[in-house]
């Protein structure tokens, strides 16, 4: 993929229209269940996995809906094979949509495959990983998932993670956001 994926929330956030390279971007990354005609009338939350990730895009919305200021912000929508580096542009309409720009910056092969699987409930080998950044929370750091230090079974590749946002990514919205202080967590 090297074009763009987009897509409009109406102001109960739900999708009202998917454009770009959403429907090959879901089917090529093995979830044709995410296909636009799929999505299309639901809210966005249902899509977003963790409380916290919850609340980061929450409070991207509502950023931009209180101060009408496009929010830009640099995250990772990584496949098993690859670490994918994307910006997500997002910006209010007129009329109170809100338009999700999402543009792939570049591509970059892994060392060893990984399959990312989310975990039903937090257990002792289970990681936590940020949305944003798609690391991985070790004992004393944020690292690649692909890299020692994390809990990947070592037969099936498989890391179970819960998700959450790292304090780094926090900050990146704190910046961006010009007319108050925000708290992601």
């Amino acid at each position: 993929m090297t074009g763009c994926v987009n897509f409009i929330l109406n102001n109960h956030d739900e999708i009202i229209a998917v454009g770009g390279e959403w429907d090959y971007f879901a089917l090529a990354n093995g979830a044709p269940e995410l296909i636009g005609e799929n999505v299309i009338g639901r809210s966005l939350v249902e899509f977003i996995s963790g409380n916290v990730t919850r609340q980061f895009v929450l409070t991207i919305l509502h950023t931009v809906r209180s101060t009408a200021q496009a929010i830009e912000l640099d995250y990772r929508c990584d496949s098993p094979n690859e670490r994918r580096f994307m910006r997500m542009q997002v910006s209010l309409d007129q009329s109170g949509d809100i338009h999700f720009l999402n543009t792939t910056l570049r591509t970059e092969t892994r060392q060893h495959k990984v399959f990312i699987s989310r975990a039903a409930q937090r257990s002792k080998n289970t990681s936590t990983r940020c949305s944003m950044c798609n690391l991985i929370k070790s004992l004393n750091d944020w690292i690649e998932p692909d890299l020692p230090g994390t809990s990947i079974h070592p037969e099936t590749s498989e890391l179970l993670v819960i998700y959450g946002i790292c304090a780094s990514c926090s900050s990146k919205l704190q910046r961006t956001s010009p007319a108050q202080q925000l708290n992601a967590s």
